[in-house]
């Protein structure tokens, strides 16, 4: 496995927790002001903008 350089790691920390908060800001959103019913497609959005902010501080922290 290749080292990292500290620019490039933090960078994807940056990306990551971007990501994870984006995800959390639009699952918030659609569960407190949304009235109507959301459809499934709608959800799996910030649900995977959040998953994919998670996997990449889960490979950060893991690889430290």
């Amino acid at each position: 496995m290749t080292q990292r350089t500290r620019t490039r790691k933090a960078i994807s920390i940056i990306l990551g927790l971007a990501l994870v908060g984006a995800g959390l800001f639009g699952f918030g959103y659609m569960e407190f002001h949304v009235v109507e019913p959301v459809s499934i497609k709608f959800w799996l959005i910030p649900i995977t903008i959040f998953a994919a902010g998670a996997a990449i501080l889960w490979d950060d922290f893991k690889s430290s």
